[in-house]
């Protein structure tokens, strides 16, 4: 198995942990205190990342800041690592759509024909992409939300869950859609 790095060993690093580590070695850099998570080890802290290369030439970070994911993603690509997909087998990515580097896509979620999903971004279980949508970067969109045809979602775009981007809407780079509300009509 290819080696791969998490950056972040909270609550988000252990639900990608449980997807990834059965596709790769994983193991964890962390600021935290913890020495292991769920039987993995944290190996050292975020400020440590170039140390890890080229041992480890693909990581993921695990943070759900979408401002820090964007900085520690960026960082990570300047020393040379490489930003897999963790696809949970249950999701559906249409072969027609377009899928950035270093997302994670967890159970149910749906990314329609021609439906583009930046760099670095988090779907949660349920979230749908319909086609001919758009979000940039390392965004995060909480269950159960709907970016619906034509819509348009900056980057690092905040989206609680049961939320509804209206077709042809749009939210702006570093937005916050609330648990619950529509943008659009």
């Amino acid at each position: 198995m290819d080696k791969l790095l998490l950056v972040g060993a909270g609550g988000f690093g252990r639900v990608v942990l449980e997807h990834a580590s059965l596709q790769y070695d994983c193991a964890f850099l962390d600021d935290g205190n913890a020495t292991v998570v769920d039987g993995m080890p944290v190996i050292g802290r975020t400020s440590e990342m170039a140390s890890f290369y080229p041992e480890y030439k693909l990581l993921l970070v695990t943070i759900g800041n979408n401002v820090l994911r964007d900085r520690l993603y960026k960082e990570a690509a300047s020393i040379g690592f490489s930003f897999p997909n963790i696809i949970h087998p249950s999701a559906y990515i249409s072969p027609h759509a377009h899928i950035g580097t270093g997302c994670v896509i967890l159970n149910n979620a749906v990314v329609q024909n021609n439906a583009t999903c930046g760099d670095g971004c988090i779907l949660n279980p349920g979230v749908e992409l319909h086609h001919d949508s758009t979000i940039g970067s390392f965004c995060l969109i909480y269950t159960n939300s709907v970016v619906k045809s034509l819509a348009y979602v900056g980057d690092r775009v905040w989206i609680g869950s049961n939320s509804t981007i209206s077709t042809s809407a749009s939210v702006s780079s570093d937005g916050r859609v609330e648990d619950g509300n529509t943008v659009g009509t």
